[in-house]
């Protein structure tokens, strides 16, 4: 089978609201002692390696890997903002977005330059937005010929993970090979009325950037009905993210 197409990001390092503040409040202890990130530099003190390897280990030794313009001293700068100032004002941030943010489960992964929040797109999140884990969808998938395998194969298999689909495009889809246009019918996970920059996580689930909750004209780009995500202000396409349930037709688009 084949990777499912996007970027990997562990599951484990998701966690609510509360849980975040929770460990702030451990490495703000830490500062009380005289121990932290500040200047980029990690001081001599286990419990802090301990808690940095532990909930931002893949953000310092594994994205910094993987970018080169990211740099560890970004994320450790971050580790102190967050701690101090920006884990207090998530709730009041981006609440007005989601149904429940205090049931939802956040992480912070490496975009374009910095840090930023991912809200994990799983069950619980579908079922409060939606009342629902069982709304069938139709919607289109750009895909390589080995990404249609892969979705075939998880179809076959049994394996339901989540895909980013779409029903209205303004722009050409920017890989060129994935000329491929696959008709998919699949269980509703999130809709968005523009592209919200979901990832990939290791257990099949897909994580949305919060900043892209933020919409022209102070809407919300989470379509709380997915049938009237259907209008794009930002004329590139909507996002509608689905688990297969089976393709219903694809063709090879000669589209570059």
């Amino acid at each position: 089978m084949y990777p499912v197409r996007g970027y990997y990001k562990p599951e484990n390092l998701f966690f609510t609201i509360s849980q975040w503040e929770e460990i702030a409040n451990e490495f703000l202890a830490l500062e009380k002692q005289g121990y932290d990130t500040r200047g980029g530099v990690i001081d001599d003190n286990a419990t802090l390696v301990g808690l940095i390897n532990k909930y931002f280990g893949y953000q310092l030794y594994v994205e910094t890997e993987l970018y080169d313009e990211y740099t560890k001293k970004q994320v450790l700068d971050f580790i102190e903002d967050f701690v101090n100032h920006r884990v207090w004002g998530l709730k009041t941030e981006f609440e007005k977005y989601i149904v429940n943010i205090d049931n939802d489960k956040i992480a912070f992964f490496y975009s374009r330059g910095a840090l930023e929040p991912y809200v994990l797109l799983d069950k619980e999140f579908t079922q409060e937005t939606y009342g629902s884990t069982d709304i069938e969808v139709e919607t289109l998938h750009w895909a390589s010929e080995q990404g249609l395998k892969n979705i075939m194969d998880g179809i076959q298999q049994g394996f339901q993970y989540s895909i980013s689909t779409f029903t209205t495009q303004a722009r050409e889809f920017f890989r060129p090979e994935s000329n491929v246009l696959v008709k998919v019918k699949g269980k509703l996970v999130a809709a968005f009325q523009s592209d919200a920059k979901t990832l990939v996580t290791d257990r099949g689930n897909r994580a949305a950037n919060l900043f892209r909750f933020s919409y022209p004209d102070n809407e919300n780009n989470l379509c709380r009905n997915w049938e009237q995500c259907k209008n794009d202000k930002t004329f590139l396409w909507n996002e509608i993210v689905v688990k297969p349930i089976s393709i219903l037709d694809y063709k090879v688009v000669n589209k570059y």
